[in-house]
């Protein structure tokens, strides 16, 4: 059994005059799987392969703004009084959440121009979600970023290099070892991404798919985040309180769907009564006989 695992982080690579990113390169390359895959799909709800680009060329830009607003709202001491530091993307500082939601914004207003059901256009992209975060954790753990304190499980992480991604990172991550909740969350992904295509089988309601992946994701993201260095806000990390949010929203929506497919009682009733074979003459008693 592995006592630790020892870690050399790579935040940037240099080539020639251009530093490029692990992590950015990690999310990239998730957004353009994960877009693949949405356009291969969304023909089941009627939606053209031109109508998911369109809408993903537009997304991307709320993806860079809101991952980069979530982020800089939970570090404004980082920004000030330097301001214009809050537009140097490049180097580093985005949040997920922040990420999703921007882009679900500015994907929006394209969605009623062309009349796309908003259900049917996140059904499409619910196993997307999993499959792009795939990728960009890896670009994480390549950088070392999402560390958290010390760990002695047997998969903690101990750097052989100081030069991480993680802001302040904890001294046990150089010493004895720590926890890297973007592992975690890679492990989540990992076993989310075949259960959301498992139970597309089967028809659902819209907006079943998305919000069986935000109750997931949220209470999954809540407790592996109780492992994660940094700020927390009434006793709690902000993407906490978002996971909180999204759990707490996504089972309230199931539960109303699951009440909506259950038919009232007396409507049963009358089903069954109107079933093949089924007759309103009593049937004969022994005396009728």
């Amino acid at each position: 059994m592995l006592s630790v695992i020892r870690w050399h982080a790579y935040p940037s690579f240099d080539l020639g005059p251009i530093s490029l990113s692990p992590h950015g390169i990690g999310i990239a390359v998730g957004y353009a799987v994960g877009g693949t895959l949405m356009a291969r799909r969304a023909a089941r709800w009627g939606i053209s392969r031109d109508h998911v680009w369109n809408m993903l060329m537009r997304a991307v830009v709320g993806v860079i703004i809101g991952a980069r607003l979530f982020y800089v709202v939970g570090h404004m001491g980082d920004y000030w009084p330097n301001v214009i530091d809050i537009v140097k993307v490049w180097q580093g500082g985005v949040v997920f959440y922040g990420g999703v939601f921007g882009g679900i914004l500015f994907a929006y207003p394209y969605m009623r121009r062309h009349n796309l059901a908003f259900w049917s256009v996140m059904d499409a992209a619910a196993p997307c979600f999993a499959l792009g975060l795939f990728f960009g954790r890896i670009g994480d753990l390549i950088v070392g970023d999402h560390l958290g304190g010390a760990s002695n499980l047997p998969f903690a992480f101990l750097f052989t290099s100081p030069n991480v991604a993680h802001p302040n990172p904890a001294p046990a991550c150089f010493i004895s070892g720590c926890h890297q909740t973007a592992l975690y969350d890679w492990w989540n992904v990992i076993v989310l991404f075949p259960v959301v295509l498992l139970l597309d089988r089967r028809k659902w309601p819209p907006g079943f798919l998305i919000m069986f992946v935000a109750v997931w994701y949220g209470s999954a993201r809540f407790f592996v985040d109780f492992a994660r260095d940094s700020a927390t806000y009434l006793g709690l990390r902000g993407t906490q309180w978002v996971s909180l949010a999204l759990f707490i929203t996504g089972t309230i929506y199931l539960i109303r769907l699951a009440r909506r497919r259950e038919p009232p009682a007396a409507e049963a009733q009358a089903r069954d009564h109107d079933a093949p074979g089924a007759s309103d003459t009593p049937e004969p008693s022994a005396t009728d006989a």
